[in-house]
């Protein structure tokens, strides 16, 4: 992120009325592992199930899946290996993420109910980052020593290589049930790194029509298409969340710098966060209407939203927070 440089965004801010009637949500504490006093998630299916990381004795992060009634969850790791990541999940509720050894790579893997964790095998220190609901996943590897490049997982076919748009380095973020893969990837002789929509027809397309020397990460593509990211200045320290259509290209959403798109729902809501220290969650409606999340939730929850991660199609909620002077992952639930 450090090479990325940033272009004329601030021309191109969505003007958008004010949010006509808001929505509001109640807050649920997914709390943490046992021994530990940290979670954060990283992935909600439309049954309301929550994929994330928490700490555990000693300190060590491990994967974890959240249910209503069932609670946290903690997913393991592989044998050997010191401490675990979940990224991605599906209605199914199978998990993509990663296993950490003490060596310090990782190795991309795939848990579900019945099977628990197992290694893909896709290539050396690998990370799983998205899974769709036909099981595909998405994610980065080494396909060349030191050179992570983004990969495209099936059970049939094992990990294949997704290649570039020219430079060294690629990460996919992000599935949809077709296939479309979402993420970022270097460039041939430019410091800059562009958002890619990728195809199994079309391969991988640089997306970026931001114009300048801006530098994009795609990190999410919901069923028509619409790719949700950031764009990131040279210095690292100004940033926008954009929305990428088919029709209008890539267009900045209405939050101002220092703003993060990271989920879009089936209906186009889309999440993330504006400012820092702290940053506060936020969420766009599918018009492009932005809101404060910590201005929806009850005023005397005791929680301060920070990020939000995820959305569903019934409109709940992956996020994070503070609550007690503790981060902890939380599930928002629309109650209107």
């Amino acid at each position: 992120m450090s090479r990325a440089r940033f272009g004329m965004w601030a021309a191109m801010i969505l003007i958008l009325a004010p949010l006509a009637a808001a929505q509001s949500y109640t807050v649920t504490d997914l709390g943490t592992l046992p021994g530990g006093t940290y979670s954060i998630p990283s992935g909600i299916n439309d049954h309301g199930v929550i994929v994330g990381n928490a700490t555990v004795s000693g300190g060590e992060y491990h994967a974890f899946l959240w249910a209503s009634g069932l609670g946290m969850q903690d997913l393991g790791t592989l044998s050997g290996d010191s401490a675990s990541y979940g990224q991605g999940i599906n209605n199914s509720g199978e998990v993509a993420g990663a296993s950490y050894s003490p060596a310090g790579t990782f190795r991309a893997i795939r848990w579900t109910q019945a099977g628990g964790m197992e290694d893909l095998d896709a290539g050396t220190n690998g990370f799983a980052l998205g899974i769709n609901n036909l099981g595909q996943i998405v994610g980065y590897t080494d396909f060349v020593p030191g050179t992570p490049q983004a990969f495209f997982w099936t059970a049939a076919d094992g990990a294949q290589d997704l290649g570039s748009l020219g430079g060294d380095l690629s990460t996919a973020y992000g599935i949809n049930d077709s296939g479309e893969v979402v993420g970022y990837s270097g460039l041939l002789g430019d410091n800059t790194d562009h958002a890619f929509a990728w195809t199994q027809a079309g391969g991988m397309q640089d997306i970026d029509t931001l114009g300048g020397s801006t530098s994009t990460i795609a990190y999410a593509i919901n069923a028509s298409g619409k790719i949700v990211g950031i764009a990131v200045s040279p210095s690292g320290g100004q940033s926008a969340a954009f929305l990428w259509t088919q029709s209008h290209g890539m267009r900045i959403l209405n939050a101002g710098p220092l703003s993060n798109a990271i989920g879009i729902s089936a209906v186009g809501e889309i999440v993330g966060s504006v400012g820092n220290k702290p940053a506060n969650a936020f969420l766009w409606t599918a018009s492009g209407v932005g809101e404060n999340l910590n201005s929806l939730i009850p005023p005397n929850s005791g929680w301060v939203l920070n990020q939000a991660w995820g959305i569903n199609r019934s409109g709940q909620i992956a996020a994070v927070g503070t609550i007690g002077g503790q981060t902890h992952a939380a599930l928002l639930t629309p109650t209107n």
